[in-house]
C-alpha cells in the first residue's frame, strides 16, 4: 500500500422504511418516526409579565431534581451552557432548556 492510494468512500445507509420528507423547505424530518426538529416542549416565552423567583437556585450534580417555574415543570438537571440549564423530566423524555434564573429547589 502507499502514501497516495485512496479508497472510495461508503456507500451511503438508506432508511427504505419511512419516506423522505416532502415539505417546501425539504428539512430532512421525519414525523411519522417521532424525530423532531423543533423542541418537544416549547418553551414559554417571557410576555414581561412573569417574574423570575427571588432567590434563584443554581443546580450543580447532574441528576439534581429543579422547578422550572416559567414553564410550570419539574426537572432532573443535566447540564448547562452559560446562562441555560437542560433539564429532563424525571421520568424520561426529552430535554428542555431554560435560563437559570427561572430554577428553584423541588425540596
Amino acid at each position: 500500500m502507499t502514501d497516495h492510494q485512496t479508497y472510495p468512500p461508503p456507500p451511503p445507509t438508506f432508511d427504505r422504511s419511512l419516506p423522505s420528507c416532502e415539505c417546501p423547505a425539504d428539512c430532512g424530518g421525519r414525523p411519522e418516526a417521532l424525530l423532531r426538529l423543533a423542541p418537544a416542549y416549547p418553551t414559554v416565552r417571557d410576555d414581561g409579565t412573569a417574574k423570575p423567583p427571588e432567590h434563584p437556585h443554581s443546580p450543580t450534580k447532574r441528576g439534581e431534581l429543579v422547578h422550572d417555574t416559567l414553564n410550570q415543570r419539574t426537572g432532573v438537571f443535566m447540564d448547562r451552557v452559560g446562562q441555560l440549564v437542560y433539564l429532563r423530566p424525571a421520568r424520561g423524555g426529552p430535554e428542555w432548556e431554560v435560563d437559570a434564573k427561572w430554577l428553584v429547589s423541588d425540596r
